[in-house]
This record gives structure tokens, sequence and C-alpha cells, in this order.
């Protein structure tokens, strides 16, 4: 299980992330506030910049960095919104993105997004 400064805790029965050898699974991770534990505002804009924040803290809490993630998997509630995923992914990941998959599923809380991904540990 990972944790550490600024990892949302699960929202239900899992963990946020977890270290298996030098592979950081993360799981989905909503556009919450760590701190207030309020979702981040009303657009996906706000939620989808949160929910990187979010994944972000576990991939580094797990020992790795952004530029090791390869595989991120988003859900959002409204797939008319791809453009904006498509903005903050490319603010995210400027150079050599990894894979993703997005689609669009109902989400609990009036969330409009999640995110989770899988990283490399550096060696």
């Amino acid at each position: 299980m990972i944790d550490g400064p600024g990892v949302l805790p699960g929202i239900g029965p899992y963990s946020a992330g977890v270290r298996a050898g030098d592979v950081v699974y993360v799981s989905g991770q909503p556009g919450i506030d760590p701190v207030t534990g309020e979702v981040a505002g009303r657009t996906l804009a706000a939620q989808a910049g949160q929910a990187m924040r979010n994944v972000e803290a576990v991939v580094v809490a797990g020992g790795s960095r952004m530029d090791l993630v390869v595989n991120v998997t988003v859900l959002v509630t409204d797939v008319s919104e791809f453009a904006t995923v498509n903005e903050v992914f490319a603010e995210v990941f400027p150079a050599e993105p990894p894979a993703r998959m997005t689609m669009q599923v109902p989400l609990p809380l009036g969330l409009l997004i999640s995110v989770g991904c899988v990283a490399l540990v550096a060696s």
C-alpha cells in the first residue's frame, strides 16, 4: 500500500496505489483535494488537474516519476469533453506520452473524471 504526503486515501476498500517490484500501480484518482476532501471544482478541467496532481502524489510516494508512467486509464462521465482531457494530458505529459485508454462511465460523488496509471520505478 502506498501512502504519504498528498496521497488521497481511497474512497472505498482499496489502496491509492501499490508498488510491486519495479512497478507502481495507481488506482483511479478522482479530482478531490486531499487537504479539504472536497471535489476540486465543477468543471472537468478543474477536476482533471486535481486528479493528475493526485496521480503524481501516488507515483512519487511509490518511488517513481511522471515521466516513467507507461499506461494511463481515464474515466470520464462525458466523452464529449475529450478535448479537455487531451489538453490536460498534454500539459502533464508534454514529451513521450504514455499509452492511454479513455472511457465514459458513471462516477460517484459528482465526480467528472478519475485517472489511474502504471509507472515504472527508476533503477
